[in-house]
């Protein structure tokens, strides 16, 4: 008694609803969770377990788990006032100083490869204002040059 007259329904393709109607007109029900909400609520509700179950496992040797310890009770480091002088850059060429400078204090472990990334990108901005500042000058040159 098979109905082979009676041929799965094709698949809709384009629009399956009437343009200005919703395939859902009631909408979501209202207070209804969808999947990470209640899977938020049950890791919530266990909070404390897993956080003991964390230092649990660091304490045994565990350094994925002593890592989250330590972030968790150690304050990422802010940024702060070099503790030297950066040397006097007034020119491009002067910049080799402060690169040695900056390496001195790397090895000295008074400075940190961060903050040498910082200073880097300082130095490249410093550079870039000296030669606009160059340019700036010596357009306004030859335009006195011109004009005589």
């Amino acid at each position: 008694m098979s109905n082979e007259s009676q041929s799965p329904r094709p698949a809709r393709r384009g629009r399956p609803f009437q343009k200005g109607q919703s395939g859902n007109p009631m909408g979501r029900p209202k207070g209804s969770r969808n999947k990470a909400n209640s899977i938020a609520q049950g890791v919530f509700g266990k909070a404390r377990a897993l956080a003991e179950k964390v230092v649990d496992l660091a304490l045994e040797g565990n350094l994925v788990c002593l890592r989250i310890c330590v972030e968790r009770l150690v304050a990422p480091k802010k940024d702060a006032p070099l503790g030297f002088n950066l040397p006097e850059i007034g020119a491009v060429a002067n910049i080799p100083k402060l690169f040695t400078a900056m390496t001195a204090k790397l090895g000295e472990g008074e400075i940190t490869p961060s903050e040498i990334r910082t200073l880097t990108d300082f130095a490249e901005v410093f550079r870039k204002v000296l030669e606009t500042v160059e340019i700036e000058q010596r357009v306004e040159a030859l335009e006195q040059n011109s004009k005589k």
